[in-house]
């Protein structure tokens, strides 16, 4: 044989290898865990919406129904006129020189990969050359 002592070798591998009863209790462990941190999320989720909730309550008692929602709704009509603005800025306020080749998405378009060398460095190999300049004849 080639002198490795694969028996031993596979002995050893098989004995490194968790039994299928600590392998069934790692996977409920995870399980668990995965369990754990889903409930966990679903607490703090559930607890955030009831903080707002009463905020929201307060919100109500104090300023009144008309006035908060009307705030509200301003909020979003003025946040998507900001997003408009911002979306556009570049577009209408800013000059970019498109021929930059350092600008994203405008080296793979200007440069051409596809053409080979004029002239190529090639020496062809061979498998005698320079091999025997170490070599000392007795």
């Amino acid at each position: 044989m080639c002198g490795l002592k694969l028996d031993t070798i596979a002995a050893d591998l098989t004995a490194q290898r968790p039994s299928a009863e600590m392998v069934e209790l790692f996977e409920r462990q995870k399980r668990m865990r995965m369990i754990g941190r889903f409930s966990l999320s679903t607490a703090g989720a559930i607890g955030l919406a009831l903080l707002l909730a009463q905020v929201v309550f307060y919100k109500l008692m104090i300023i009144g129904p008309v006035l908060l929602f009307g705030g509200a709704s301003g909020a979003v009509i003025l946040f998507l006129l900001a997003s408009v603005f911002f979306f556009n800025y570049p577009k209408l306020f800013m000059k970019l020189d498109r021929s930059d080749p350092h600008l994203p998405g405008q080296a793979e378009t200007s440069i051409p990969t596809n053409k080979l060398l004029a002239d190529p460095p090639f020496e062809p190999a061979s498998v005698t050359e320079h091999s025997t300049e170490l070599l000392h004849r007795k």
